[in-house]
């Protein structure tokens, strides 16, 4: 499971993509691995107060939301302040992800390196078990997230899937041309932010693996916070 000696980050975990992260990309994927720690069965309780844990994953995005603001308007020194905010941020990803790293080795517990936000190196992961994906339709669930403007959406993990593609709609789907497509994920919770406020969403969500795609999910909608 492990390389052998100090266990390496970087032999563990994909790391080298967070540096050319967006800042939108960079705030999504703080929260999201901050409520992903949060709620782990292991690390929600034990993570101690000195690692850069949720609480500090939050305070980064937070700061770095409200910098990039700033900095839009041509702001010399606020550009500067998110920059040195980047790079602190970078740094307690590093610490977070090579404190789970060490943990999971002490206690020679390889869940302790799942669902915590961080994508696993090929070498690390279990050899892959061709799985069909379900033709049954999803089910999601949509809530407001924590930041003003954002919504967390829930997926029922299908199995045999390798992405979710999520597709969006402002007010009612009038057709198939409503519809646009956010992204595909490999997570089942997928924090969006940046919504407008006030405004009335439709979310859909279907699941792609070994060459086959499931049904669309029946349509979820919110008024965004």
């Amino acid at each position: 499971m492990f390389p052998s000696g100090i266990p390496l980050t970087n032999n563990v975990f994909v790391m080298n993509h967070f540096a050319d992260m967006s800042h939108h990309a960079m705030i999504g994927w703080l929260l999201d691995a901050a409520l992903k720690q949060e709620e782990h069965h292991f690390h929600g309780k034990n993570t101690p107060e000195w690692v850069a844990g949720p609480p500090r994953f939050r305070e980064h995005a937070a700061a770095l939301s409200r910098k990039e603001d700033a900095a839009r308007y041509k702001d010399t020194q606020a550009a500067k302040e998110r920059d040195l905010e980047r790079a602190a941020i970078l740094e307690s990803i590093h610490f977070n992800a090579s404190y789970i790293v060490m943990r999971a080795r002490h206690e020679n517990d390889e869940s302790l390196l799942h669902n915590v936000g961080y994508e696993l190196k090929e070498k690390t992961k279990r050899p892959h078990v061709s799985v069909s994906v379900s033709k049954q339709s999803l089910k999601v669930t949509a809530k407001r997230g924590d930041q003003l403007g954002s919504v967390v959406l829930s997926i029922e993990r299908n199995p045999g899937a390798g992405l979710y593609e999520v597709q969006f709609c402002k007010g009612p789907p009038a057709g198939e041309d409503s519809w646009q497509t956010l992204s595909n994920f490999k997570k089942v919770r997928i924090f969006i932010p940046n919504l407008e406020r006030s405004g009335w969403y439709y979310f859909r969500v279907r699941s792609h693996g070994d060459n086959e795609t499931s049904p669309w999910s029946i349509p979820v909608d919110i008024i965004v916070g």
